[in-house]
């Protein structure tokens, strides 16, 4: 069992455009694998390659501006497929295939299911090709299956940590979802983001998991969140500065409606959003930020509100006076929902 980084397309690409020098970034799990195949790229082609060490959690985590940075022309984004093979000037997505086998899992995971006849299957960029395998094993058992219909940018019922436009729709037509990986972050992502019953597959385990309560927790704690918000008058609106997260938009929008209920704003940037970064700014009495949801739904332990854009909704609708709602159902975490407003108008 190993994920197959796609080499072949990495050489492709270099002998094609014939770079002076490469820019490669990898989420943490691919590190060791990216980092021989940065090697042999050097030793193949005579090419300088800078594996960069920064975090790398998502798409929206690729280093296109650093490329000129490092007198560079080509930038390798490992790990985080999607429908869209580049992004930005330089950068060129480079897909992981992990090669496990989900049969057992599901095997196991049929008499805990039968109470839910329509099933919907999900996954992430390394496990895309078994869905069909999936599908068909759990339509031998005797189940209806539905899988998300690909988008402008997700294959065919891929998510994203933030975003879940391929299995939104078609969670509205199934009794429960099967999230395929051994992802708990992602699987309690989809949980929170259809209200459906979800399961985690673990094909290295062999472990059926039912997330409910972690969507629980994470959906109450956000809660709480929004509430304690409500009552701060100061509020630090931080925009993400990785490329994939400059939500400049989104910060004006929350910006315009924090001022028009009277409190005051600071506006802030970062890289990351962490407890440390913000622990100088002690006037501040909550925060929120347009960069990842996921920093604020289920990331660090914070000593004071830190919302993300799904979270400024409902926190919105509050001082609005209306319902709070279920403001985590959506198809996506980095879209708002309550409308925009003119800027001229107080």
């Amino acid at each position: 069992m190993t994920v197959r980084i796609d080499e072949e397309k990495i050489f492709k690409l270099i002998e094609e455009r014939r770079p002076k020098g490469i820019v490669v970034n990898a989420p943490g799990g691919l590190i060791r694998q990216t980092r021989g195949i940065v090697e042999k790229v050097e030793r193949k082609y005579e090419i300088p390659c800078f594996l960069v060490g920064d975090s790398c959690y998502g798409i929206c985590d690729t280093v296109d501006d650093e490329v000129e940075k490092l007198d560079a022309d080509l930038a390798l984004h490992i790990g985080h497929n999607a429908v869209v093979q580049d992004i930005g000037r330089f950068t060129h997505l480079i897909d992981a295939v992990d090669d496990v086998k989900f049969d057992s899992v599901i095997d196991k995971s049929v008499p805990l299911l039968r109470r839910y006849p329509k099933l919907g299957l999900a996954t992430f960029s390394q496990h895309l090709h078994e869905l069909e395998p999936a599908k068909k094993r759990y339509e031998s058992a005797g189940f209806e299956v539905h899988l998300g219909r690909e988008n402008n940018l997700l294959f065919q019922s891929q998510t994203f940590g933030c975003d879940f436009s391929t299995i939104y729709p078609m969670s509205k037509e199934v009794d429960a979802l099967c999230y395929l990986g051994e992802s708990e972050f992602h699987a309690v992502g989809v949980a929170l983001a259809t209200g459906k019953p979800t399961f985690l597959l673990d094909p290295y385990l062999e472990e059926v998991r039912d997330m409910k309560e972690e969507a629980e927790i994470r959906r109450k704690r956000s809660i709480l969140s929004v509430y304690k918000a409500l009552d701060a008058n100061v509020f630090g609106v931080i925009t993400g500065l990785k490329e994939g997260q400059k939500m400049l938009p989104r910060t004006r929008w929350i910006t315009k409606r924090l001022e028009m209920q009277g409190r005051r704003v600071v506006q802030l940037a970062m890289r990351d959003v962490t407890p440390d970064r913000l622990a100088p700014y002690r006037d501040i009495q909550a925060f929120v930020q347009t960069a990842c949801p996921r920093i604020s739904i289920d990331g660090f332990n914070f000593d004071r509100p830190v919302l993300s854009i799904p979270e400024a909704d409902a926190l919105v609708r509050l001082m609005e006076g209306r319902e709070i709602g279920e403001y985590l159902e959506r198809p996506k975490w980095i879209e708002l929902t309550v409308g925009l407003v003119n800027r001229t108008s107080r």
